[in-house]
């Protein structure tokens, strides 16, 4: 079997492709599929893009939340010989699916910054001794050298990016740590990338495919629409009216849900505000681990119906009966609305997606994206203080964040780029050494400028979410035109807000006339 599954890239091209056309290897994943995780078929998309993978081909798969794309991995992995590395951006979901893979049977194996130091040890001794099927792991995680060092011993046929959307630069959740992951597979032999997400524009999946260093990637987009989902836009003048709204959704909606907000602030006073009329939790990036770790955990355990939130809270959360989403401000681009919104009605019973709108409200996201990407002037203080300190001595991005006066954002992404051209390195922990003098030497001009085009990208994605809250149009039908999924031209959702005004005003001017009601709305074609 050796000389089949050579060190760099898993099984030879003949071998990866009789498995992946064998009609013997798609009955073994179906009997494993049924055997391991209690499904009967295959979803549209599972077994083409796991089809793909077996052939040793790159492929990015875009599945609405909630369709089984973990599946795709879970199930390659058991059918792959060697090791399967899973890239995931959160700690909770990271454990989530370690614990449903180990009470179904599989082999897995999660490192993260929440084990004791026996849990490290352990999982340490199942990666050397080549224990696991399966290996989670947070992006930052290869950054611990002696961890990579451990990981380079094993196999790797297949790497997987959980959550893509996070590596593109063009997409609503950016992560900078992502931007080292197509390197990350390189040193681990090239094994064939999976990258996975709900939410991704056409440009977004090509720049997912850039970034990770694709060849010739297998994309498969299987439609974002939940027809579960009922999206409402409520128009709201002041505060005051978006309080009252806020209490009437929690008394009139029964089960979970989450209220999203803007800003830190505003979680706080909404949370005080209703902590003793409604069992409700807050959860914000500003709260201590522990704290965020126990008003999820009573979350996940409906001993809390409902989350006050800022974005920090959400990704990757696997509660399928969430009834209902809120947002109390609108975010920054019709992605992370979907992305959020979607993360109601994950079991595919109907769920209310709400949006209080306030034009108003432009301003916070015009002031957050303001503050999203670094200028020349701000990339020199960067530099310039960390000059300060003596070269190959780790120091903390908070530190250079203060003393440059540019706010920690920012500076990561100066960071960034100085790695790119071999200036600086990046430790656990968020600490920074200097390899070279003279950082100010480097010609950062050309990175700076994309950055302005992202800025104005950016402010188009604003005026998009704008635009859907705004529509007298079928929101479902310009959700999905936004994702660059064309409706036949008289199809209409009809469980939104804009559609039940549609079909009152067709119902009344029928009367009206004394026309007979209107035929029934033809159905959305589905793949």
């Amino acid at each position: 079997m050796a000389a089949l599954w050579p060190r760099t890239g898993g099984p030879n091209p003949a071998i990866r492709t009789h498995m992946s056309r064998s009609p013997a290897t798609r009955d073994r994943a179906r009997a494993l599929l049924t055997e391991r995780f209690g499904h009967v078929d295959f979803h549209h998309g599972q077994w083409e893009s796991m089809r793909a993978v077996l052939a040793g081909r790159d492929v990015v798969v875009v599945m609405p939340t909630g369709s089984g794309k973990s599946i795709i991995y879970q199930l390659a992995a058991l059918l792959l010989p060697g090791l399967t590395v899973v890239v995931t951006p959160l700690i909770a979901l990271m454990k989530d699916q370690h614990d449903k893979l180990t009470a179904q049977g599989v082999d897995s194996v999660a490192v993260h910054s929440h084990l004791t130091s026996p849990e490290a040890r352990e999982a340490q001794r199942q990666i050397e001794s080549g224990e696991g099927d399966i290996l989670y792991v947070t992006p930052e995680r290869f950054k611990d050298r002696d961890f990579f060092e451990h990981l380079l011993s094993r196999r790797v046929n297949l790497f997987v990016v959980d959550e893509a959307h996070c590596v593109s630069q063009w997409g609503h959740d950016f992560r900078p740590d992502y931007l080292t992951l197509g390197s990350v597979a390189t040193r681990l032999g090239r094994p064939p990338l999976l990258a996975l997400t709900a939410t991704a524009t056409s440009e977004v999946r090509t720049d997912i495919a850039r970034q990770l260093g694709m060849r010739d990637p297998f994309v498969i987009v299987t439609g974002f629409a939940r027809p579960n989902l009922r999206f409402e836009v409520r128009r709201t003048v002041n505060i005051g009216v978006k309080d009252a709204s806020v209490e009437e959704i929690l008394r009139t909606n029964e089960g979970s849900g989450v209220v999203y907000v803007a800003t830190v602030k505003e979680a706080e006073r909404i949370y005080n505000q209703l902590q003793e009329r409604y069992s409700v939790g807050m959860y914000h990036g500003k709260m201590a681990a522990i704290d965020r770790k126990q008003i999820q955990d009573r979350f996940m355990a409906d001993t809390v119906k409902v989350m006050i939130a800022t974005n920090a809270f959400g990704l990757g959360i696997d509660k399928q009966d969430i009834r209902f989403v809120t947002h109390y401000h609108f975010p920054g681009s019709l992605e992370a609305y979907y992305q959020e919104a979607g993360r109601a009605g994950r079991d595919g019973r109907p769920a209310i997606c709400t949006l209080l709108y306030r034009v108003e409200d432009r301003r916070i996201q015009s002031y957050f994206l303001g503050g999203k990407y670094p200028e020349v002037e701000e990339a020199a203080r960067v530099a310039l203080a960390l000059e300060r300190h003596p070269p190959n001595t780790p120091v903390p991005v908070d530190d250079i964040a203060d003393q440059s006066g540019v706010p920690r954002r920012k500076a990561r992404i100066v960071f960034t780029l100085l790695k790119r051209h071999g200036l600086v390195r990046e430790h656990r922990g968020g600490s920074w050494e200097r390899l070279a003098g003279n950082l100010t030497q480097v010609d950062l001009r050309h990175d700076l400028i994309d950055y302005e085009e992202r800025r104005a990208r950016d402010q188009e994605k604003l005026r998009a979410v704008i635009n859907f809250a705004q529509t007298t149009q079928c929101r479902t039908r310009v959700i999905l035109e936004y994702f660059g999924e064309p409706a036949d031209p008289d199809w209409w959702c009809g469980n939104c807000d804009a559609c039940d005004a549609r079909r009152d005003w067709e119902l009344r001017y029928r009367a009206d006339i004394g026309a007979p009601s209107p035929a029934p709305r033809p159905e959305r074609a589905t793949v």
